[in-house]
Parts: C-alpha cells; structure tokens; sequence
C-alpha cells in the first residue's frame, strides 16, 4: 500500500507531463472552445500546484520529480502509442 508522502511525490511529478500533454492537444485544436477554457484552467492550476509544491524543495526532490516524469513518459510511449 502506498502511503501519502508517495502518492504526493508520485502527483506533483506526473500532473506536469499531463499539464504539457493538454498544452500541447489545445496548440493542435483538438479541443472545442467550451472545452478548451477548462482544459487551460486546468493547466494553470496544475502549473500552480507544481510552484507551490516545488518551492523550497531541495535539489534531490526536484531531481526525483524529473525522474519520474521521464520514467512516464517512457512508460506512455511504451504502453500507449502501440496500443492504439
């Protein structure tokens, strides 16, 4: 099971990959404009949570935040793209 303080770390590293995926799906218009205001509040307040999270966090949290993003990314295109 996992505790807390990991389902945070685990958070606050994959929200920015998803965060820069929906940048991403709004810069191709492939949302509608009713839609495409939701999905950039939800940026922004991702993009809040990270700041504040990652303010005064030590070079070691940061670093793991990094790995862990990579790891997903690669977890997606290894999962995702053939799947489909």
């Amino acid at each position: 099971m996992l505790d807390n303080q990991i389902k945070i770390v685990a958070s606050v590293s994959i929200l920015p990959v998803i965060a820069d995926f929906l940048e991403d799906l709004v810069e191709d218009r492939e949302f509608e404009r009713s839609a495409k205001m939701h999905v950039n509040n939800l940026i922004a307040q991702i993009r809040k949570l990270d700041d504040r999270v990652l303010n005064g966090a030590n070079m070691e949290a940061m670093e793991q935040q990094i790995g862990i993003q990579q790891a997903f990314r690669q977890w997606v295109l290894q999962n995702v793209e053939h799947k489909l």
